[in-house]
Order: C-alpha cells, then sequence, then structure tokens
C-alpha cells in the first residue's frame, strides 16, 4: 500500500492544468490567422486565437461576478431569515 503524501496530491493536481496548457497551446498555435476585432469605439486586428481565448475570459469573468453577486444575496437571505427566527424564539420564552 502506498501512502498520500502533500508532493503527491500537488503533482496529480497539477496535472489536469498541464493538460488544459497543452489543449491551449495547440489552440493557439493551430489559430494564427490575424482577424479584425471591433469593440465599441475601439478596432484592430489580433491572432483569432488570442481574440477567441479573449472572449472565453472574459466570459468567465461575466460568469463569476454575477454568480457571486447572487451567493452574496442568497448569504443575505439566511442571515436575516436566521436573525427573525432566532428574535422569535427570544420572545417566546
Amino acid at each position: 500500500m502506498i501512502l498520500s503524501t502533500r508532493t503527491s496530491r500537488a503533482w496529480i493536481s497539477l496535472l489536469p492544468v498541464l493538460v488544459v496548457l497543452v489543449v491551449i497551446l495547440v489552440f493557439v498555435f493551430q489559430n494564427p490567422k490575424n482577424v479584425k476585432v471591433s469593440l465599441f469605439t475601439l478596432s484592430g486586428t489580433l491572432p483569432l486565437s488570442v481574440a477567441l481565448l479573449g472572449a472565453v475570459i472574459l466570459g468567465a469573468l461575466m460568469a463569476l461576478a454575477l454568480g457571486s453577486v447572487r451567493i452574496f444575496q442568497l448569504r443575505r437571505q439566511v442571515h436575516r431569515k436566521t436573525a427573525r427566527s432566532e428574535g422569535d424564539s427570544r420572545r417566546s420564552r
């Protein structure tokens, strides 16, 4: 039986990151063609892979921001309900 150590777990958790990095690098090297990108009043040319990766990153950041706001709302709701129930239990004593 082989014991698991922190170092071995760190290397194992690093493996998926390396796989994703290799996939991204293959994607970048296969899509070097320049494309015109326009956003509001800004425009310029970028490699297709950079433009698509930028769009994915912006989309992920927007999803993270919206998810964080929703989690904050739900936590506040739970906090209010907990405070109300504690107040009701104190009154009934």
